[in-house]
């Protein structure tokens, strides 16, 4: 029963997800649309799932401090803190939304229907009136604009990710000076400033040095494959060579041919054996997906 089940639903899924697409009814449609947001359900459960996972794996190794079980206590607490990270704190305990305040300071006369806006706010933050974009402070000053008498639009946000964007509108006398203070506020979450400066200044550096690495692993790699015992690898070897002095500068400067006779394996050999995979892997899924509907396969429910 306990794999009867889930087989059944798996079957019963694949056929409905194979037959909606030859079914134009409004009614499948709908479902279909149902289903795909249980399906986001069950996607953020496995999230849950895998966090967990994680735990119960790590957490033994790190028990019985097996090898590099420092590594292990490295990984959880960078999980737990871009947890921590990833969630919008600011939606809690808030007691209302960041605002815009406006007040009239003062007047300079009459000056043929204009009014002047003056913005109190942080020296980091850029604002924006109809189609001026300026900073809040420049020189130690507040900005201050000139704008026609009537309603005016005053956005407000910071120069760098990771802060909610303030937006008001006020209404300017002629003759009036009307000061609008503000200072956009923090955000958390997967937008938020924190979240973001962790991707930005950890997580994308680190990213960037393992693909610098991977590049002398390819290297070495192609040394020790790029042999010529036979046949097949004295063609790899040629056609390695060959792109290789294409791509570089030196190839062009050698003869012009050499770029065009790389570009042209790229563009037909490379391509037309790229193209024969994605159709076997194409196949090679049409054929998994078929074995899963009609109870074939069952290596998802721990079965050989």
């Amino acid at each position: 029963m306990k794999k009867t089940v889930p087989l059944f639903l798996g079957i019963l899924v694949g056929a409905y997800a194979l037959a909606e697409f030859y079914i134009p009814h409004w009614r499948v449609r709908t479902m279909t649309e149902e289903f795909q947001a249980w399906a986001a359900v069950l996607t953020a459960a496995a999230f849950i799932l895998g966090g967990v996972n994680i735990i119960q794996v790590t957490w033994p190794k790190i028990r019985r401090r097996e090898s590099d079980w420092q590594y292990k206590i490295l990984l959880l607490a960078a999980a737990a803190m871009m947890l921590l990270f990833g969630l919008p704190w600011h939606k809690l305990g808030q007691g209302g939304e960041a605002k815009l305040t406006s007040a009239v300071v003062g007047g300079f006369g009459e000056a043929e229907g204009r009014g002047r806006v003056v913005v109190a706010a942080p020296t980091d933050v850029t604002v924006t009136i109809g189609t001026v974009t300026a900073p809040a402070s420049q020189r130690g000053r507040a900005f201050a604009l000139d704008v026609p008498a009537g309603e005016v639009e005053i956005k407000l946000t910071r120069r760098v990710a990771g802060y909610r964007e303030l937006n008001t509108k006020v209404t300017v006398a002629a003759g009036e000076i009307v000061e609008v203070r503000g200072d956009p506020p923090m955000l958390w979450g997967r937008e938020g400033r924190v979240f973001v400066w962790v991707y930005d200044h950890v997580f994308d550096p680190c990213n960037s040095t393992m693909f610098a690495l991977l590049a002398f692993f390819v290297a070495s790699a192609a040394f020790r494959a790029f042999r010529a015992r036979n046949a097949e690898a004295a063609l790899l070897l040629g056609a390695a060579i060959l792109v290789m002095l294409g791509r570089a500068p030196l190839g062009g400067a050698i003869s012009d041919i050499f770029p065009t006779v790389s570009q042209w394996l790229i563009d037909i050999p490379n391509n037309g054996g790229r193209r024969a995979i994605m159709m076997g892997a194409a196949i090679g899924a049409v054929a998994t997906g078929l074995r899963v509907i009609v109870g074939l396969e069952r290596s998802h429910l721990g079965s050989d």
